[in-house]
């Protein structure tokens, strides 16, 4: 049995005993390791296509550039990044402190509140973890994200630091010097990483992706083998091997001496393509929880709709913005402010509210409930400006009343309709 490097000396030949033509020589290509590897012997141009095009997801850059597992952490994280951040105690808001207003506006000054909360929340999704270090700059307080690219988190029994490669040297990083978060772990400190966990899914995409790139760049061509029971000579050989580049190129070759081609492939429609691209792009949804109805293209009606959009925010989002809403208390807000009971809310009201007509429905529920003021309206629901008066504050205030008009008139109000 011949050696790798007789077969390799070799391949560049035709093989007159066995009736098969090699393409074009293989010079120092090692020794496979198996022959499932989505690799061709002897046709560079396609071991090109296939080297270009990676077929097993290996860095958590390489699974977000399956559509699908792009689509499911994007959304994710910019419905964080379009979340309002709040801090609360037990008296109502709380943003007298200058902690408040750099979290939700301007964490760095090249970042915005929004865009650095969906830079976290895209991290943390895809790949379980999300590190930033606050420093003091020229303003005051700055929160910078580290790049995960750069970043090593080292979890112990019941320890953990980061090692960072930061462009001025490497640099190992406490938690205590860091704000971070993390997503579930199976019962150890260590998290788990989303991407990992999808991986069989993610490259299976990656195999379709690939599949259906190639058959559609060989303009819809079968790969497969040409075979004679004649002789060919060098010259046939060579006008052989022409024909062939011809046919890949889209052209149409003329083969003689009884060569025939058999196509070793089936088309996009026998391998199901379409339906299997389907099939995964669903499968990836439920590594994110995300609903049917937001990653197929099957259309629902407007309650259905409505109804995944909680389904999103309840199983997808709120589970993300409470480990953050904890993780900024506990790790960024000072021990004083804490000793106040003020905590970090993230408001998923505006998703929640659904479309407009029941947001106004909602509106006067809570306004006749008296659990709401109308500036509590006006202002968290409609994005309004108050009313400065004392009755616009109080929830309690009667319905019937006719205050408002009576502040701008300067009348009297019915004895009946003040508030004690």
């Amino acid at each position: 049995m011949p050696s790798p490097d007789d077969y390799r000396r070799n391949a560049s030949g035709f093989n007159s005993a066995d009736g098969h033509l090699a393409l074009g020589p293989v010079t120092g290509r090692p020794e496979p390791s198996n022959v499932t590897d989505g690799r061709f012997f002897g046709d560079d141009t396609w071991s090109t296509l296939v080297a270009a095009l990676p077929m097993e997801a290996n860095t958590a850059e390489t699974a977000a550039r399956v559509a699908a597992v792009f689509f499911c952490v994007s959304i994710i994280a910019e419905a964080v990044g379009s979340l309002s951040l709040e801090f609360k105690d037990d008296n109502g808001p709380r943003n007298d402190f200058p902690l408040a207003n750099v979290l939700a506006y301007e964490p760095n000054h090249l970042q915005t509140g929004a865009e650095f909360w969906a830079a976290m929340a895209f991290s943390a999704v895809l790949r379980g973890e999300a590190f930033a270090e606050p420093t003091i700059g020229i303003d005051g307080l700055e929160v910078w994200p580290l790049s995960p690219l750069r970043t090593t988190s080292e979890w112990g029994e019941r320890s953990m630091l980061v090692r960072y490669a930061s462009e001025t040297g490497p640099r190992t990083l406490l938690p205590q010097e860091l704000f971070w978060f993390t997503g579930i772990s199976d019962g150890g400190l260590r998290p788990l990483v989303p991407w990992k966990q999808a991986k069989g899914a993610i490259d299976f995409q990656l195999a379709l992706e690939v599949g259906a790139r190639s058959f559609f760049r060989n303009d819809r061509r079968p790969s497969g083998i040409v075979t004679t029971e004649q002789k060919l000579t060098d010259e046939s050989a060579g006008r052989l091997k022409e024909g062939v580049e011809r046919w890949k190129r889209g052209g149409t070759p003329v083969f003689e001496q009884g060569v025939k081609y058999e196509a070793i492939s089936s088309s996009n429609t026998d391998a199901q393509v379409v339906e299997l691209i389907k099939q995964r792009t669903l499968e990836m949804g439920r590594y994110w929880r995300i609903p049917r109805s937001m990653i197929g293209d099957e259309g629902g009606n407007a309650g259905n709709n409505e109804q995944d959009t909680r389904s999103f925010v309840n199983w997808a989002v709120r589970p993300l913005t409470r480990r953050m809403e904890q993780a900024i208390t506990v790790r960024m807000v000072p021990p004083d402010l804490r000793a106040q009971k003020v905590r970090a809310k993230f408001n998923l009201d505006s998703m929640l509210r659904g479309d407009s007509a029941t947001q106004w429905r909602n509106a006067v529920l809570a306004r006749t409930a008296s659990i709401l003021s109308t500036n509590e309206l006006r202002t968290g629901w409609f994005a309004l400006p108050k009313i400065d008066e004392p009755w616009a504050d109080d929830p309690r205030t009667a319905l019937n009343s006719n205050r408002a008009a009576d502040t701008a008139s300067g009348g009297e109000t019915a004895p009946q309709d003040k508030v004690q």
